[in-house]
Parts: structure tokens; sequence; C-alpha cells
């Protein structure tokens, strides 16, 4: 069968999306979750801490209740995620992210150099998996402190026999900066910032991803 002169000839292919999926549901509310509690735990922590705001830490109960309540909404909203994720995406992500190759360390040693073309990389980038691994080892450490904080407060027996302050204290100092630097790359910074769409509506450019992250294929 011949086409009509004038007429589109179909070529059986569908022109590629302006943009691909990089994050499903499970990953983004793990990082909304994530991002306003340890917020909220941030905020309230420096309250409590910081002589600056000694008068709005007058009701110290009450902002201890809120840094409290914060942990437990983290650990049971991941507890919550986890269990509801029968799709193992969360398992595989985490697993993404723990997997190094010489790629991710190359990359490193080109952020710090800055010499050289960027070495390739998967979805994640070595930084972005650095910056998982140490958030989650703070909350880790930010909870383990906590709660040896709060017995000490309520338990005579354990009144000062632990370093729990000065971890909790040594660990939000650690976090600060993390977070300042997370917060302007997603934010400011002109080449990575188009990645904030990813936690926003789950997609990125198809061009940004393949400038970026070429290991990665997109969904």
């Amino acid at each position: 069968m011949t086409s009509m002169p004038g007429s589109a000839v179909p070529t059986g292919t569908e022109p590629a999306p302006a943009y691909v999926r990089r994050f499903g549901p499970e990953e983004r509310s793990l990082h909304w979750l994530l991002a306003f509690t340890f917020l909220t735990m941030l905020a309230t922590g420096l309250v409590l801490y910081l002589p600056a705001f000694s008068e709005l830490a007058a009701n110290r109960r009450l902002w201890k209740s809120i840094h409290l309540g914060a942990a437990i909404a983290f650990w049971a909203g991941l507890l919550v995620l986890l269990l509801s994720d029968t799709n193992g995406r969360l398992r595989r992500t985490a697993s993404e992210i723990d997997r190094f190759d010489d790629d991710d360390v190359r990359w490193l040693r080109w952020a710090v150099a800055r010499r050289g073309s960027e070495p390739p990389q998967g979805r994640f980038n070595a930084g972005q998996k650095l910056n998982a691994a140490i958030v989650f080892g703070l909350m880790v450490v930010f909870t383990l402190s906590g709660v040896l904080i709060y017995l000490q407060e309520t338990d005579a027996a354990v009144r000062g026999r632990t370093s729990a302050i000065l971890v909790h204290d040594i660990a939000t100092w650690v976090a600060v900066p993390l977070i300042a630097g997370h917060l302007y790359l997603a934010l400011v910074h002109p080449s990575t910032r188009p990645s904030l769409r990813g936690m926003v509506l789950g997609t990125v450019r198809r061009d940004w991803a393949r400038r970026h992250h070429p290991k990665w294929d997109g969904e």
C-alpha cells in the first residue's frame, strides 16, 4: 500500500519523552519523611541547646516533646514504608546506594580536584551515596544517644554514666553543614538543581539525566 503524496509516513517509533522517571512514590515518601522529621528535630534541638533561644525554650517540656515526637514519627514512618514496600523498590534502592564501583571512587576524586571530565555515574552519583550513608548513620547515632539522654534524665542509676550528650552534640554539628550543603545543591546550584524535580514529581529531564547519570538508562 502506497502513501498519499504529502501524507506523513509512519516510522513505527515514538519520540522519546522529555522526562524520565527517577523516583517512585515509596522513595519520595521516605525522603520527605526524613526531611520533615530531621528538620523538626534539628530546629527543636537548637532551640533547646542555643542560649540565644532561651526565651523560646522557656517551656522546655513542650520543645522536648516535639523533638521526641519527630524522632518517633521517623522510625514509625520508616517501619510503615518498609512493611508496605511489597514490590521491593526501597530494598533495591538501598542495594543500589550501597554499591560502590570504580567509577564512584573516580567521581569522588574528581569532585575534590575538579580536573578532567566527570566520571560516568548511575542513578545515584557517589556523593549522593555517601550522603545517604552518613545521614542514616547520623539517625542511628541520634537515636541511640537520644535514648541514653532520656534515660539519664529519668533514671538516677544511669545519670552521669554516659557521654550521650556530647555524642548528640557532635552529631548535630556534623549534620548542620551536611544539610546546608544538601539544600544548596538542591535549591541553588545550577547543575544539580534540576534533580529536585525528581523528589517532587518523580521525573527529571532526559537530557539532564544523560549528562549527569549516563550509566542510568531511566525507567
